[in-house]
């Protein structure tokens, strides 16, 4: 009777091991988008406070653009936290239902998902440093001259969107690059 246990449940163990290969660097590549996007966004609401800071003299009109980009900022920064957490759902959905749909279990390839994540990786921390020396540049650029037009206050917005956008296809092609991987392996 033992015997008859026992090849079951080798068997769901080592089904078990691929799904962890699988959800691990998927979600370690999400955990570090969301890390680099809650950098890049905490560089520009630096970025806008600096701006407050200099316009506290100014009369309440220039006070009010002040008050309208920071609830601009929160908004950008709740739609990309949202876009990183439904685009890690996704992308594990869309994994695991190709999975299902396959009669033998996935088996990543070490080096191809080392190769992939690696990849993706890079990416995103090229695109958050070169974002974040933007910000920092158009920071400097502020300081320099000193009676700052309501362009730095839309570059600030301008650039945490776009920051968002490039995030968002960076893990698309994440994902995609995987479903490639996995569909070559079948």
């Amino acid at each position: 009777m033992n015997n008859l246990l026992r090849p079951k449940s080798k068997r769901r163990r080592s089904d078990t091991i691929p799904t962890f290969q699988l959800i691990a660097p998927v979600t370690g590549i999400f955990l570090l988008a969301f890390a680099a996007d809650a950098l890049v966004q905490k560089m520009v609401e630096l970025f806008l406070v600096g701006i407050v800071e200099q316009d506290t003299f100014f009369y309440s009109a220039v006070r009010q653009q002040d008050a309208f980009a920071k609830n601009l900022l929160d908004v950008i920064k709740l739609i990309s936290f949202i876009a990183v957490a439904v685009g890690f759902v996704v992308a594990l959905a869309s994994l695991f239902i190709q999975r299902k749909g396959s009669k033998e279990p996935l088996k990543p390839s070490s080096k191809e998902l080392l190769k992939v994540s690696t990849l993706s990786l890079r990416g995103i921390a090229t695109m958050t440093v070169i974002f974040i020396i933007l910000i920092a540049l158009y920071e400097l650029l502020l300081r320099i001259i000193g009676n700052q037009p309501p362009f730095f206050l839309i570059v600030a917005l301008v650039a945490a969107s776009m920051y968002v956008l490039v995030l968002a296809y960076a893990l698309f092609d994440y994902t995609r690059d995987l479903r490639i991987e996995y569909r070559r392996q079948e």
